[in-house]
């Protein structure tokens, strides 16, 4: 691949006229024509700021400033720090490249000048420092897109002053936490106002995380807007929504799900699951896991979805949560695993009964290291 370099400027920095000119042949017959001439190392320090080289090609041996100097002063710039130093010096021993390396240059060539080898080098430095800069910029876009694709995907999920009010309206206190292990997840949860006694919750999890993982989460908050919730089947609206995914995902793109609804005036939960960890329920003191088997959203159009019911009375609470909790791995090599997660709920409860949620994750964020493998989201709904 042939970069162009038409735009490159280079600096050329050299107290002997004759040396100036000559290098300056070399370098347009190089294909660079945008050159800037300076006599020493103070002059070339005001021509680096005026003329904003991309190489800068530098005697070692000058009056005023020599070029070791001047080196030196540029790479103390962090905007020059990766500027291209090819230094040219008359001496050619080892002592004097190892005081050329260490003054911060790129590269050396020694007097009398080679034409090939000179531009060669200067075609070599140049295109790096092409390559580099097309690469910083292309990440520079990347990282703002990806960012703007984070806060769309933010967008989706319930703000804190929702989980407020929807609370204060159905009695209940709705506690979440969302982190993605990179810069987007697979995770989506939401929660649905149905009528004034019913209230649905729904989260789920794809495979895998990142772009495709995160584009899958808004292709099911489209495919929810088109399936109502006013009605009370979980298995049926699931079933909708597999059947749906089943048209839009990619052969081993699937998703764990649960959606449950809270009658609160008959303390009935009724909910259908599709392979979600099993949540924690606590009612009266007890707790226990809920069982959420369930074949996997956009597996197979064949699934079937069952409604399963138990009690919320006030006072209890429902504990949804991705497998990244379970499944993520302490300092030991372990993870906390299905078996232990009743443990790790009633200690919370015990050591914060006011915020559960809370100290659980801080507790598990004290034993795994982060960014986490997989995406987080824990929502804990308790009834007043």
């Amino acid at each position: 691949m042939t970069i162009s370099l038409r735009d490159s400027r280079v600096l050329i920095v050299d107290d002997n006229e004759f040396n100036r000119k000559s290098l300056a042949i070399v370098i347009r017959r190089a294909g660079i024509q945008n050159i800037e001439f300076a006599v020493d190392g103070v002059d070339g320090l005001e021509k680096v700021e005026r003329f904003r080289p991309d190489l800068v090609l530098l005697d070692v041996d000058m009056p005023n400033m020599d070029g070791l100097e001047m080196c030196r002063q540029l790479r103390r710039n962090a905007t020059h720090a990766e500027l291209p130093i090819l230094f040219q010096t008359a001496l050619d021993g080892d002592d004097e490249q190892v005081r050329c390396f260490e003054a911060g240059g790129s590269d050396f060539i020694s007097k009398p000048i080679k034409p090939g080898e000179c531009a060669a080098r200067v075609r070599h430095q140049l295109e790096r420092r092409k390559l580099f800069k097309d690469l910083a910029e292309f990440r520079g876009r990347v990282e703002k897109e990806l960012k703007h694709a984070q806060a769309m995907q933010l967008s989706l999920l319930p703000e804190k002053r929702r989980l407020v009010e929807v609370g204060d309206r159905y009695g209940l206190r709705i506690d979440s936490h969302f982190e993605t292990s990179s810069e987007l997840g697979g995770d989506l949860w939401n929660v649905f106002e149905i009528d004034e006694r019913h209230i649905g919750f729904l989260m789920a999890d794809f495979a895998g995380h990142g772009i495709t993982a995160a584009i899958n989460t808004f292709r099911l908050h489209t495919l929810i807007d088109r399936f109502a919730v006013a009605w009370l089947n979980p298995a049926q609206w699931l079933s909708n929504l597999n059947n749906a995914l089943k048209d839009v995902l990619t052969t081993g793109q699937f998703a764990t799900a649960i959606y449950a609804v809270l009658d609160t005036g008959t303390n009935a939960l009724t909910y259908a699951s599709a392979g979600a960890p099993n949540p924690v329920l606590g009612t009266e003191g007890d707790l226990g896991l809920i069982d959420s088997a369930g074949l996997l959203l956009g597996v197979s159009r064949k699934a079937r979805y069952t409604n399963r019911t138990v009690a919320l009375p006030p006072g209890g609470f429902l504990f949804l949560y991705s497998d990244a909790l379970i499944e993520s791995r302490t300092a030991d090599g372990r993870c906390i695993g299905s078996d232990r997660i009743l443990e790790i709920v009633q200690s919370a409860l015990d050591q914060r009964p006011d915020a559960p949620l809370a100290h659980l994750l801080d507790d598990f964020f004290a034993n795994v290291d982060r960014p986490l493998r997989d995406d987080l989201t824990a929502v804990w709904i308790a009834r007043r």
